[in-house]
């Protein structure tokens, strides 16, 4: 196993303490190689300098640990409630950094920017508008000396632009968030997890087919279970994103309510689906008249050679 994964899964059982942080990454490169004088430098190598790149990395480890937990050993048959139920048990481990979690997964991967305008006459504008002098503390004399002679050097908002120009590369960063990121993130276990309960029993080589014996791919109730389960998986796991003190109870105390929300989700969802199937089947019975109506004026008409 490369370094990097290694880092990795050893990181997970400090996500509770440390949570989705460098200092997570650190902690366990230090606990598989003890003799590395540099860990800082090694981390920077593999994930990137800064924490950015180390927390999004353990998010994505943490994550595919989890669809590997939907896949647990069960007797028999899989159920969807029990598979799910081992998720959210994964989830109430990490404690109250869920949300990080849920944060670094609405973080968009890069920053969108817009270039700063660098026109003559805003630069003379900005240059007219003098700034108030900085603060400076009444720690010394000198120091309250030096803001009354020179109060701000740079004192107009056209140096301020310069600076922010120069820091940023002319460009001005946007502030951005990715709402798709926990909707993605829920899709995917409720993907697996259905996997797990209904295509994973079915025949290998058998072909989805239409009422006409077409074959067919995924139709419109492939998907609405999946946004269906999403959400269900989703308000349940909400209630594990309130905080607690970790030092008062050693599991975590929202689990249960996580887990009761959980059932009862799933069965309105479990209900809303059998409605919609006894809709489609009305639907297709429906189809199947008309069908067999328009197959019956067609003969008729063959046979009154119209």
């Amino acid at each position: 196993m490369a370094l990097r994964s290694q880092i990795l899964t050893s990181s997970l059982p400090f996500l509770s303490t440390l949570s989705f942080t460098r200092p997570a990454l650190l902690q366990s490169l230090r606990s598989i190689k003890p003799d590395i004088t540099n860990p800082d430098a090694v981390i920077d190598t593999l994930f990137g300098p800064g924490s950015v790149g180390a927390s999004k990395a353990l998010v994505e480890s943490w994550e595919e640990e989890g669809l590997k937990v939907l896949n647990g050993p069960i007797e028999g048959k899989e159920d969807l409630g029990e598979v799910l139920r081992r998720r959210i048990e994964y989830s109430s481990k990490v404690g109250e950094h869920l949300v990080e979690a849920y944060a670094n997964l609405s973080t968009p991967s890069s920053t969108p920017s817009i270039p700063l305008p660098s026109l003559p006459i805003l630069k003379t504008l900005l240059s007219s508008i003098k700034l108030p002098p900085s603060y400076s503390p009444p720690s010394s004399s000198s120091s309250l000396s030096r803001s009354t002679t020179n109060p701000n050097p740079n004192g107009n908002a056209s140096s301020v632009l310069d600076q922010i120009s120069s820091m940023t590369g002319n460009r001005l960063p946007l502030l951005s968030i990715n709402p798709l990121g926990p909707l993605g993130y829920a899709w995917r276990i409720a993907d697996e997890a259905l996997f797990l309960t209904e295509q994973k029993r079915k025949q290998k080589g058998v072909v989805r087919r239409g009422y006409w014996n077409e074959p067919t791919g995924p139709g419109p109730e492939w998907y609405t279970k999946r946004i269906g389960l999403s959400l269900v998986y989703l308000s349940s796991e909400s209630h594990l994103l309130q905080p607690y003190s970790a030092l008062s109870s050693s599991s975590n105390p929202h689990l249960s309510n996580a887990l009761n929300s959980l059932e009862t989700n799933l069965k309105r969802y479990q209900s809303t689906l059998s409605s919609l199937e006894r809709t489609e089947e009305n639907l297709g019975d429906t189809a199947g008249f008309f069908d067999f109506v328009f197959r019956s004026i067609g003969g008729i008409a063959r046979s009154r050679y119209m």
